[in-house]
């Protein structure tokens, strides 16, 4: 066990990637809040001493678009990693299948994403691929 930390590509280098990412992630919402910050005092939505929930207001809109985002990228990476053929669910025809973006509603608001989709020639219909 104590060789596995030890190999190339193993634990050891998985852990020091994900504390590296796990910094990088801080650096970035620090500076995210502070973009924020400037942002809400230029645009006088801030002024002299606000409300506590005022800023706590803006806070969570620059939350609900950083998750708006993250739903955005994992769904265009789950895409592009899937196969772009599928069998037709009423016919079983193998059909090329594409890209399409689409708007879902999620609980932090609408985020468009980027679905497989097939068309069967022989059926005439659209469909999605089975999970």
């Amino acid at each position: 066990m104590a060789q596995a930390w030890k190999k190339p590509g193993g634990l050891e280098a998985d852990s020091e990637r994900i504390a590296r990412l796990q910094q990088r992630l801080k650096g970035l919402l620090e500076e995210a809040a502070l973009v924020e910050v400037e942002l809400s005092r230029a645009d006088g939505t801030i002024r002299g001493v606000p409300h506590y929930s005022v800023i706590e207001r803006r806070a969570h809109a620059l939350g609900k678009q950083l998750s708006q985002e993250v739903q955005a990228r994992q769904m265009r990476e789950l895409a592009a990693s899937q196969s772009r053929a599928a069998k037709c669910p009423a016919c079983g025809r193998v059909c090329d299948l594409e890209p399409q973006k689409r708007t879902l509603q999620s609980v932090d608001g609408p985020t468009e994403a980027l679905e497989l989709k097939g068309h069967c020639p022989g059926c005439r219909r659209a469909f999605f691929p089975a999970a």
